[in-house]
């Protein structure tokens, strides 16, 4: 745990406290110069209570003190170590979502399907992209831009909600490939860390051309991290007709089975400086945007601002010096 400071340039008003001091002792000379005008300030002091001027000099101490802290709660002094957050403009995030038939089986919980799972852990990162960009691409057989990079996440709940959904993906299939270099073109130039994040169960073609796609990927500077979903067992689709469950899904006749691809989605991030991580449920990657091996350090704030300690002081001291003054008087 150590001290940092958000805002260090705020110090070079400390340059100021010399002036302060000068103006106290001018003030102090300024005082003995009246005083010698009435008379010897010896003779004066026998028939006055007149403070020294240690005194006075004292009694002015608080004032620059109080001038010292609020300059440090200017600085907003920082604590690191503590609870970790984003900090405002400095992520784009483009998830990359498989709508793909395969995401509609049912092994993320009782009744909860590998494409709602997805959405709610993304809608669970929120809160934690505040302030930065996030924008969405969906794909099956082929890939579409649903949302545009935004930091309206008003907007992007909306989006989620009502757009993403598996009937909206163009054709079937599963081909990464074509999202990966849909989501590349969502980016722009700058200085802001880039994440991909994945959300697939992998399919079960490689995709053509993945090895020059990733290396695209990765000149740019631009992370992926693969979220996995579903069963390595393997699972039955099922399908539904206006919210009724109507059969299982068949390919030739036979009920399709669909299984976790977790080699495809491994490969993806490590070629890319990202990561690997099996969600079985939404509540696995809670805190992802906050861990700094998926983030970088550089964007995180790191600890917990603690302005508000400086400023008490210097209102106590302020306060204090008046009462005390006034209790010499």
């Amino acid at each position: 745990m150590s001290l940092q400071f958000l805002n260090p340039k705020a110090f070079w008003a400390m340059l100021a406290l010399p002036f302060v001091l000068g103006v106290i002792v001018w003030g102090l000379r300024r005082r003995k110069a009246i005083l010698e005008e009435f008379g010897k300030v010896g003779l004066l002091s026998q028939f006055s209570r007149l403070p020294c001027n240690r005194k006075i000099l004292y009694q002015r101490l608080p004032t620059i003190l109080t001038f010292a802290l609020l300059i440090s709660a200017f600085a907003r002094p920082l604590i690191s170590g503590g609870s970790t957050q984003i900090k405002e403009g400095a992520v784009d995030v483009v998830a990359v979502m498989d709508l793909s038939k395969s995401m509609a089986a049912e092994d993320c919980g009782p009744g909860i399907s590998r494409s709602e799972t997805a959405k709610e852990i993304l809608l669970r990162c929120f809160p934690e992209l505040a302030g930065n960009r996030l924008g969405i691409v969906t794909f099956a057989g082929k890939s579409f831009p649903q949302a545009e990079l935004t930091d309206d996440f008003g907007a992007m709940r909306f989006v989620l909600k009502n757009w993403v959904t598996l009937d909206s993906a163009p054709s079937q299939g599963s081909n990464i490939g074509k999202a990966l270099s849909e989501a590349i073109n969502l980016f722009e130039k700058g200085d802001r860390k880039k994440i991909i994040l994945l959300f697939s169960d992998g399919g079960h073609v490689r995709p053509e051309n993945l090895e020059g796609i990733l290396a695209d990927i990765g000149a740019r500077g631009i992370n992926v991290f693969s979220v996995g979903l579903g069963s390595h067992r393997g699972s039955r689709i099922p399908v539904y007709e206006e919210g009724t469950f109507k059969k299982w899904f068949t390919i030739d006749g036979k009920e399709a089975i669909t299984r976790l691809n977790d080699g495809i989605l491994r490969e993806i991030s490590r070629a890319t400086g990202g990561r690997y991580i099996h969600a079985s449920s939404s509540r696995e990657l809670r805190g992802i945007f906050r861990d700094p091996a998926v983030v970088g350090k550089g964007v995180l704030s790191g600890g917990r601002e603690i302005f508000q300690i400086p400023l008490a002081l210097s209102i106590v001291l302020l306060f204090g010096g008046m009462y005390f003054e006034r209790r010499s008087l």
